[in-house]
């Protein structure tokens, strides 16, 4: 039986070299996303590839999801939370309590929510893989980021080591991506966060795209990545040395 994956923030400009990358070994991709304009082009993109893409709404409840990839494919293999951009920075002195709140909300309740309400089905499969993802700010406080982005990302790097234990003995893996100084996931708004600014500080001056964010999502999911969980990975061009 091919496996399956449930993707919260694929349909992004990075994360659809990560859905391409999967679809290419063979697994099924199915996009959750609040637009269906991005997620037609990126199951265009992918239509003759061996695994399956389609898109379900960000609105559905967590149990309608699980019935239609049940119903659709017959097992849920793979979770990966990558949702949430990133704010431009701002003055210590101005962080509120709601932005702080606000950042823990979508960065760690709404994925712990995910989690909980998939593990049923992740327990199921020969080798479950949750996949979450944090930033170069969370790990060494990058002053390139806003400080509620690096302060909510660094809850995901705790839940993932908490997670990768307690699941150990339910064979799924759990890792993290801190990934900075990719290309934009979306084309920025006026004034808003510009990855594109922060080159000069890339040790190996370029921004990385898609495909390398993809190469190392589609190992992670793979059955060759089972010995490796409650690891976060580094993918900054240096930026983390």
């Amino acid at each position: 039986m091919s496996r399956t994956c449930y993707f919260a923030g694929a349909t992004g400009n990075i994360g659809r070299g990560a859905v391409k990358a999967m679809a290419e070994k063979g697994i099924n991709v199915v996009m959750a996303t609040h637009d269906p304009d991005s997620a037609a082009d990126v199951i265009s993109m992918c239509r003759d590839l061996p695994g399956q893409v389609c898109a379900v709404s960000n609105k559905l409840s967590y149990d309608e999801m699980t019935a239609y990839i049940i119903d659709k494919f017959g097992s849920l293999d793979i979770l990966i939370s990558k949702t949430g951009g990133m704010d431009p920075l701002i003055p210590l002195e101005d962080i509120t309590e709601d932005m702080l709140s606000a950042k823990f909300r979508h960065q760690v309740i709404a994925p712990f929510e995910m989690i909980q309400a998939f593990l049923p089905c992740l327990r199921r499969s020969v080798s479950g893989r949750i996949i979450l993802h944090s930033s170069l700010g969370a790990v060494n406080g990058y002053a390139g980021e806003s400080i509620p982005d690096s302060i909510g990302r660094s809850g995901t790097i705790t839940l993932t080591k908490v997670l990768a234990r307690q699941l150990l003995k339910d064979h799924i893996t759990v890792n993290c991506i801190a990934y900075s100084g990719m290309i934009n996931d979306h084309e920025p708004k006026p004034g808003g966060y510009d990855t594109r600014m922060y080159t000069g500080d890339i040790p190996m001056m370029r921004l990385a795209d898609s495909s390398e964010y993809g190469a190392l999502v589609s190992y992670l999911a793979s059955d060759e990545s089972g010995f490796m969980t409650g690891q976060i990975l580094e993918l900054t061009g240096g930026m983390h040395i």
